[in-house]
């Protein structure tokens, strides 16, 4: 038989040789059946007998039917897609959202479109458009820039549920999962100035995220609280990329009178910054102590042993995608939801701490 015949019968193609795909209506001739009653059908309807139900499907089987995404989310309003929109694929932080979000999604029937936006406010209103002509139910923004007010407004007037992941942008507003990042520098300024840490300098990525802000805003009033100064001279913005702790943490270190502990604002810049200061001839941590954020996976290798406050990136994403299937169901009601969840420092080598090494708590 040939590949292209369905039951012994010579599949029915078009003009361009592409086999004919069944719609409802041939469905409904196949079970001799309304088309409504097909509908019924593909929704679960209860006002349909089991006998004619499993007629239908038996010629939905025969056809090789599909019912048609477009055509579904009319009749039900549903797209059962929902956006997730991460700032930096490369970022080991996000792959653990991106799975956890993904998995918890595929559990309640939806399908998740991916999108990466290297930090690119143009490319993230690019996406944020290309996802509302997708007709999604919702999106999740683990991406946000605080000046990115403009692009999210398109989302609400479309009424999409968002939900914000990580980063925040003041005047959006939209329910939001989080670390308390002020609280985050605070915990890390109060572990290097107990070391005794006086001379001290920040290295931060890029500098309209919430994330990079508070962090440093947190830093800078912890040590303030214990009479130490962050010179502004000592506080550097770039990239959250190694390159740019690299290049940044060489201007730093380069200065005759060099910072002797350096709070990076997440591990993948730290990463950078390690590098810069062995680069130089200098240890860590008997020389520049380090301290990152996110816990991603190689902080706690052995060889790295880098310091960190830990993000719980897969809980974070479940939390997200929870609170944007209760905005899609109508579940909450209309004031923003926020959930702050508290920073866990995690020390490790490159802080000079004493290790408690090792440890189920820090790994």
């Amino acid at each position: 038989m040939d590949n292209g015949d369905l039951e012994g019968k010579p599949v029915d193609r078009g003009s361009n040789g592409r086999r004919h795909r069944a719609s409802s209506k041939d469905i409904a001739r196949e079970a001799n059946v309304s088309q409504s009653t097909v509908s019924r059908v593909i929704h679960d309807s209860a006002r349909i007998s089991q006998a004619t139900r499993e007629r239908v499907l038996a010629a939905m089987d025969k056809l090789g039917y599909s019912p048609n995404a477009a055509a579904r989310t009319l009749i039900t309003g549903r797209s059962n897609f929902i956006g997730l929109v991460v700032s930096n694929i490369t970022n080991p932080f996000y792959p653990e959202v991106i799975e956890s979000i993904v998995g918890i999604a595929a559990q309640h029937g939806y399908n998740v479109l991916l999108c990466n936006t290297q930090e690119d406010r143009d490319l993230q209103a690019s996406y944020l458009d290309l996802l509302i002509e997708h007709q999604i139910d919702g999106a999740i923004l683990t991406s946000t820039l605080i000046d990115g007010q403009e692009a999210l407004a398109k989302v609400h007037m479309d009424q999409i549920p968002v939900v914000m992941v990580n980063r925040t942008a003041a005047g959006v507003s939209a329910d939001a999962v989080r670390i308390d990042n002020f609280e985050a520098g605070r915990v890390v300024a109060a572990h290097l100035a107990d070391l005794g840490h006086t001379e001290l300098g920040f290295i931060g990525g890029l500098e309209v995220t919430s994330t990079n802000r508070a962090r440093m805003k947190g830093f800078r009033q912890g040590l303030g609280e214990r009479g130490i100064e962050l010179r502004a001279d000592r506080i550097l913005h770039g990239q959250f990329t190694r390159d740019s702790g690299y290049r940044l943490a060489t201007r730093l270190i380069a200065a005759p009178d060099r910072p002797t502990a350096l709070f990076c604002a997440d591990d993948i810049v730290a990463f950078g910054t390690i590098d810069a200061v062995m680069d130089a001839g200098l240890r860590v941590p008997e020389d520049v102590a380090i301290v990152g954020v996110d816990d991603v996976p190689a902080a706690s290798l052995r060889q790295v042993g880098l310091t960190t406050v830990r993000q719980p990136a897969a809980e974070m994403g479940r939390r997200a995608f929870n609170l944007l299937l209760e905005r899609i169901e109508g579940v909450t009601g209309a004031e923003p939801v926020e959930i702050v969840l508290r920073p866990q420092l995690i020390v490790r080598r490159t802080s000079g701490a004493p290790e408690p090494w090792p440890s189920a708590a820090n790994p």
